[in-house]
């Protein structure tokens, strides 16, 4: 099962920048690099942990594991602030207005989500010393963390799901309503996959140990 998720993981990146390759100015940055920042990166940094039987991650210590998912999380967060800002100036030269649509709302409230997560692993690594500053013990912010983070996952992937509706994706699709509608469907779909792949990670690791360990 690991297997498929990182496939529809390489795969959902792979259409996302072929799609955008061919485009002029800016704009190509915003669609590439937002789906290999969330659900390339993310997706992967999110997976790491998986308690998954045939995950190879279970074979590396929990060192490796928070350093491979800090890597990606910087990935992330690299790929997300060139996408905003690509789409920020895109939309400044050809004098459009910004945030008008669901997407470009929801999408904003997912880049902000995405740094105030960022800054709350910073302090699950490097600045664990100032914890009592936020009165949480590290296993709360560990948690309140993790849980942030599939919310947050799963928040981009509806962000993703709401630019399958855009001018801009449609007119990339075969000028057919029922071959768009398929290929709507079948990506929502593999989003909603990955979304489930990880809040099922997020559960087993945590909410299903907690109640064995009572």
């Amino acid at each position: 099962m690991r297997r498929i998720a990182i496939t529809v993981s390489i795969s959902l990146v792979l259409l996302f920048v072929v799609l955008s390759i061919w485009e002029s100015g800016l704009f190509k940055l915003h669609p590439s690099l937002m789906a290999a920042g969330y659900l390339g990166c993310m997706f992967q940094a999110i997976y790491i942990f998986s308690t998954d039987h045939t995950s190879r991650s279970r074979t590396l210590t929990r060192k490796k594991q928070i350093l491979i998912h800090s890597l990606l999380q910087v990935g992330t967060i690299i790929c997300s602030i060139i996408a905003f800002i690509a789409i920020y100036l895109n939309k400044q030269q050809r004098d459009k207005p910004h945030f008008t649509t669901w997407h470009g709302l929801i999408g904003l409230i997912a880049f902000i989500w995405s740094l105030l997560q960022a800054i709350a692993g910073l302090f699950l690594t490097i600045f664990q010393q100032y914890l009592h500053s936020l009165r949480l013990t590290y296993a709360q912010l560990r948690i309140y963390h993790a849980t942030s983070g599939v919310l947050l996952f799963t928040l981009s992937c509806f962000v993703i799901v709401l630019g399958l509706a855009s001018n801009w994706f449609k007119s990339k699709m075969p000028n057919n309503t029922i071959t768009y509608s398929i290929i709507f469907y079948l990506l929502t779909s593999s989003m909603l996959f990955l979304a489930h792949k990880c809040v099922e990670q997020v559960k087993n690791r945590y909410v299903k140990r907690k109640i064995t360990t009572k």
